[in-house]
């Protein structure tokens, strides 16, 4: 029985796949709970759960370890009211802060995220709902991204998914533990958690790849990269800063954005790179801006295999946009 150290227990899918997700700040990723609670106390987790209620109580005097001392017990809902997770603590006293915690839940088919922070800590902003590559603008290295993208695609029911990524904070970058499920009843529902666990997990530099990128950016100012699946031709991800003056994000359909006479080219480009084409370019394409006017950019774009490696057409792309004439001027 682990004492003196908060248990974070994950209950995002059916009970019977509730697992320890962390204790304290050290990341366990899916590890049987019932190794490390001891079998008297673990009716509490389920009976905290079905309440939302806190359970806070003395132990009675034992032979063990824990004779006399203070056991709690706390659900942490998501957005839907539903505990996605439950803390448990016994120890001696008061028990210690615990690791911070947000709920999230998230719709594959709209790519709209939302968050409830549980004591996430003043590192954070107060944002609680992201659409698309919104959900990105604070990530600073997260390697597993395209995998995370991919299953969230396919959200094949019981699907689940582990990862962490170094994010920027109000603070300097912090380490989250990002974990989700997707429960058998709503097949493009998930439910998910992000831990701040970098007391015990360094937040990661950026790669050399995204290093070398910004000297890129650098060098030509009008040149700007951005991640789109290759199914619907949506935007996931701005690998370098957003295009000034584009409309995306809030909800925006991506779709939307190309010129109505430059769509036909821009599916064609798309099928040509998921019939086996390594480049494909595009000029004078007109995109939508902010203000109902129009940007000019020359295109070019480039299969990428995460996330669906193992699938006979690529699922993403890397466009890379140069900006050759921006929208007129009021």
């Amino acid at each position: 029985m682990i004492t003196e150290r908060w248990l974070l227990i994950e209950t995002l899918g059916h009970v019977h796949s509730w697992s320890l997700l962390a204790v304290g700040t050290s990341p366990r990723e899916w590890k049987s709970f019932q190794r490390a609670v001891a079998t008297r106390f673990q009716h509490l987790i389920g009976a905290a759960f079905a309440s939302g209620s806190v359970i806070d109580e003395e132990l009675p005097q034992s032979r063990h370890s824990w004779s006399g001392q203070r056991i709690r017990v706390v659900p942490l809902s998501g957005p839907d009211g539903r505990a996605h997770a439950v803390r448990l603590w016994v120890g001696a006293g008061e028990p210690p802060p615990p690791a911070g915690v947000a709920a999230f839940d998230v719709d594959a088919r709209t790519r709209r995220i939302e968050a409830l922070p549980h004591d996430l800590g003043p590192h954070f902003e107060d944002r609680v709902v992201w659409i698309g590559a919104e959900s990105f603008e604070l990530i600073e290295r997260f390697d597993g991204a395209l995998d995370l993208v991919a299953a969230l695609a396919r959200s094949t029911p019981g699907d689940q998914w582990l990862d962490t990524a170094t994010v920027r904070s109000r603070t300097g970058p912090r380490t989250l533990l990002l974990a989700a499920r997707n429960p058998e009843q709503n097949r493009y529902r998930w439910r998910g958690l992000a831990v701040d666990v970098t007391e015990s997990v360094a937040p990661q530099p950026k790669s050399f790849e995204a290093a070398t990128l910004d000297l890129l950016r650098g060098a030509q100012p009008n040149l700007y990269l951005a991640i789109v699946d290759l199914a619907q031709v949506r935007l996931i991800r701005w690998v370098t800063e957003p295009v000034p003056g584009l409309r995306w994000g809030r909800g925006t359909d991506e779709r939307t954005v190309p010129h109505p006479a430059d769509r036909a080219r821009i599916i064609a480009a798309r099928n040509d790179i998921r019939s086996g084409t390594q480049r494909v370019t595009l000029t004078g394409v007109r995109l939508a801006t902010d203000n109902g006017d129009w940007l000019v950019a020359d295109l070019e774009a480039s299969p990428l295999p995460s996330g669906t490696a193992t699938l006979p057409t690529p699922g993403f792309a890397l466009v890379q946009l140069d900006i050759i004439a921006p929208p007129p001027t009021s």
